[in-house]
């Protein structure tokens, strides 16, 4: 059929589905029509024709992605899409796809998966030593079986949350980094000797035990260490914006960690096992925390900076600033109290 026809026709199809959508019609329409046709009528020059809203209103049962440009789409709320990975476009790329409400029938042999999302997709199965580049930069791996080692492999920003399989060895990642990785539902076989775990998620993660004497850059920062056994000190550690709930074994010295800087920790599961005295508090969350305590002059000052004192003890100390700080308070507490007092009359 000539190119102006198959123009006309996908024209015509675009109008009937913005009506039906309009219509708030919920149903997914099946295209009873020559399988060559439909595919002439959603797709040009390898890639989808229709816009995203509407091409999704259809039933895709009878229609193929093979040699078809799936790169950044999202199939959220599709029907019947089947996709086989050695047979899609862009060099077999599924880069930043989103494929829920996918059915997977090839393997990924070779195929770029970076930024993929898996969640809600059926019957992925990804061996990460054959993939493109070894690479599951920022994948989202949920709903996928991993059937394969993670040697030499890219983890950077992945997310394991609701995959099978995973058993990783942080010695053996590429270049030994966990930067920002989710690792829910992950066995941890191996140290974390040299390993950069900074904005890294342990929570439900299985087997992590962390020195953090011994990790990349003694740097725990902004890393969630929920289901990770602490099996070292934090003398010159960075913990700034870490969160330890959950986690077993931690034992902090605010005098000795680096910058004596707590700024944005939460301290939960944690025991402080030092001096807060000096050290920075800045939005620190105390909560559930063991054996906090801070003089009444820190505390106020804490406050002052953000700080959540829950579970913290304060003491009471014959301190000259303490006094002074009181004192200073009485003087505030009247002058709002005689302001007050004027604008009720």
């Amino acid at each position: 059929m000539k190119k102006e026809n198959i123009k006309v026709l996908r024209e015509t199809l675009i109008k009937e589905l913005k009506e039906y959508k309009e219509g708030e019609g919920k149903e997914h329409i099946y295209l009873n029509i020559n399988k060559k046709l439909l595919h002439d009528i959603l797709f040009e020059k390898g890639k989808i024709a229709i816009p995203d809203d509407l091409w999704k209103l259809l039933d895709l049962s009878n229609v193929s992605f093979d040699g078809i440009d799936i790169r950044n789409i999202d199939f959220t709320g599709s029907i019947g899409a089947e996709i086989n990975p050695q047979k899609i476009a862009g060099n077999k790329s599924l880069w930043y796809t989103k494929l829920t409400d996918v059915k997977i029938v090839g393997t990924f042999d070779s195929v770029n998966i970076a930024g993929a999302d898996f969640t809600g997709s059926r019957g992925a199965v990804i061996n990460p030593q054959t993939i493109a580049c070894k690479s599951l930069y920022k994948t989202k791996l949920t709903d996928v079986e991993i059937d394969g080692t993670f040697d030499g492999v890219d983890v950077v920003g992945a997310d394991f949350t609701g995959s099978k399989g995973a058993v990783i060895n942080p010695q053996t990642i590429y270049e030994k980094d966990l930067n920002g990785t989710k690792l829910a539902d992950t066995e941890i076989k191996g140290s974390f000797d040299g390993v950069l775990v900074v904005e890294a998620d342990f929570t439900g993660s299985r087997g992590a035990v962390i020195n953090p004497q011994k990790i990349c850059r003694k740097d725990l920062s902004r890393t969630k260490l929920t289901d990770v056994e602490i099996n070292g000190t934090f003398g010159g550690v960075n913990v700034e914006y870490t969160d330890f709930t959950g986690s077993r074994g931690a034992k902090i010295n605010p005098q000795t960690i680096s910058g004596k800087s707590l700024r944005g920790t939460k301290l939960t599961d944690a025991k402080i096992n030092g001096s807060l005295g000096g050290a920075n508090v800045e939005n620190t969350n105390f909560t559930g925390s063991k054996e906090a305590k801070m003089t009444f002059v820190d505390a106020e000052r804490a406050k002052e900076l953000g700080a959540y004192l829950t579970d913290v003890e304060i003491i009471e100390t014959n301190d000259r600033l303490e006094k002074e700080l009181k004192e200073r308070q009485k003087i505030e507490d009247k002058i709002v109290k005689t302001f007050q007092k004027q604008l009720k009359k």
